[in-house]
């Protein structure tokens, strides 16, 4: 994938942009990027997706993104998209006319086609809308194609309902309605090394400050160490029982034997198993991760067998 800084990095290849803010790649995105890509291919351009550098809800004293731009640039290249179009949204950004976007954005680009949702809009104060860009469009011989919304039982799958399941920890649902597992994506670092005294000898993995919080708990995940997976399970938060209060993310990977400080690993998580919590004693500890481990290599085995 081509990742170009928007306004500044130019192109002439023909594309088709799909517009919006894209915190995580949901169904609706997907269905939204598969159509940019579909068309691309058809009309003989490339598929290309504007976002946001950062979360303007953020900004805007809103809560954090699900996913980075790095993390974000990874399910979109998992879809077929050959072009990641990204700016920082800041107020100046944000004071930005319809009208003022759209020369930016035309002038910038080769765009043969648009796509997006039934219910974007852009510039300031969101005045412009799918009708605005049509009759822009029109006027420029670019296509603008709609695509319908994706559905949960509740309805429209929603940013606010998507992190309120990051931060419950309800991995189970959150999948259901995410384009490929809920994921992140960070540096292994040196860590205490509390697991290691207890015979599960942890990765520690930095995720970005700006990524929302997952939910406190023990988690069945898979790690992705330089193209190889690995079952894993992996501690999200505190270490009570040590009265260590940092949160961390920390992965205890099974039969794994190597040297991983340093390395850039995709951490994707399949099931909350339990809460975190504080226990007597190390001994008790210890024996209760050995109960998750026979737990979670049970769920990932079934993960695997559905494969």
């Amino acid at each position: 994938m081509r990742l170009l800084r928007f306004p500044t990095e130019n192109s002439d290849k023909p594309m088709v942009v799909a517009l919006g803010f894209f915190d995580c790649i949901h169904r609706g995105h997907a269905s939204l990027v598969k159509a940019d890509c579909d068309t691309a291919k058809r009309i003989g351009a490339e598929s290309a997706l504007l976002t946001f550098e950062n979360d303007p809800s953020c900004l805007l004293g809103g809560e954090k993104q699900i996913y980075t731009l790095e993390e974000r640039a990874d399910a979109l290249e998992s879809i077929g998209l050959k072009n990641l179009l990204f700016t920082p949204f800041s107020l100046d950004f944000a004071s930005k006319t319809p009208m003022e976007f759209l020369d930016a954005l035309t002038s910038s680009y080769n765009i043969k086609a648009i796509t997006v949702g039934g219910d974007y809009t852009f510039g300031k104060g969101a005045a412009g809308n799918v009708a605005l860009l049509r009759d822009y469009c029109a006027a420029l011989g670019i296509d603008v194609i709609v695509v319908p919304f994706e559905m949960e039982t509740s309805g429209k799958i929603s940013t606010s309902n998507l992190k309120a399941l990051v931060k419950a920890g309800d991995i189970e649902k959150l999948n259901a309605l995410l384009s490929q597992p809920y994921f992140m994506i960070g540096e292994i670092e040196h860590a205490r090394r509390v697991g290691t005294a207890l015979g599960f000898p942890t990765a520690n993995v930095c995720v970005s400050c700006d990524k929302l919080p997952l939910a406190d708990g023990i988690y069945a995940t898979k790690i992705l160490i330089d193209g190889q997976c690995f079952d894993s399970m992996t501690n999200v938060g505190a270490k009570p029982t040590f009265d260590i209060t940092a949160r961390t993310v920390e992965t205890f990977i099974f039969d794994f034997h190597g040297d991983l400080y340093g390395k850039r690993v995709k951490l994707s998580f399949f099931a909350r198993t339990r809460g975190t919590r504080k226990f007597d004693s190390a001994a008790a500890l210890k024996q209760q991760l050995s109960q998750d481990e026979r737990q979670i290599r049970s769920i990932l085995q079934g993960e695997n067998n559905d494969k």
